[in-house]
């Protein structure tokens, strides 16, 4: 269950705040760490919300629904954690664009420092570098570059 990691390790899940990614190759792993997950979180009195738990497929055929107590857990095609797109081809553009959309918000709103006639020029740049720039790159680590992306 899992995806290698390393000759001897298998990365299981991703834990972030209030959210977990659970990761398998086989649909039966998957039924299987549901049932785990929830079992271990009943436990602890925790309980899983079936409205909030989504399920998203990346590169399969196999289409049977994920379901947790006997309820269909929904489908999607994409969506957003600690801010970065995670869409089911697999692909970065998806959160290149929505980077780039919320990169140019900020500069919109900056639109009043960028007129001021007495803010200096390396002021302007260095506002942008922290301000505009941070908010493009965040998380660019993460992404494929390719080409396309770069340019």
């Amino acid at each position: 269950m899992g995806i290698e990691w390393s000759m001897k390790e298998k990365l299981e899940d991703l834990d972030c705040a209030d959210d977990i990614c659970l990761l398998t190759h086989r649909f039966c792993d998957m039924e299987e760490k549901l049932k785990r997950l929830k079992d271990e979180a009943e436990l602890v009195g925790l309980h899983i919300d079936i409205n909030k738990t989504k399920g998203m497929r990346v590169n399969t055929s196999n289409m049977q629904k994920f379901k947790l107590e006997k309820k269909e857990i929904e489908e999607v095609e994409s969506f957003v954690d600690l801010g970065s797109v995670v869409s089911e081809s697999g692909r970065t553009e998806e959160d290149v664009a929505s980077r780039i959309k919320k990169a140019n918000g900020v500069f919109v709103l900056l639109y009043p420092v960028w007129r001021k006639l007495n803010i200096s020029k390396e002021v302007k740049i260095r506002i942008f570098n922290t301000n505009v720039r941070s908010v493009l790159l965040y998380a660019c680590e993460t992404w494929k570059t390719t080409n396309q992306i770069t340019r």
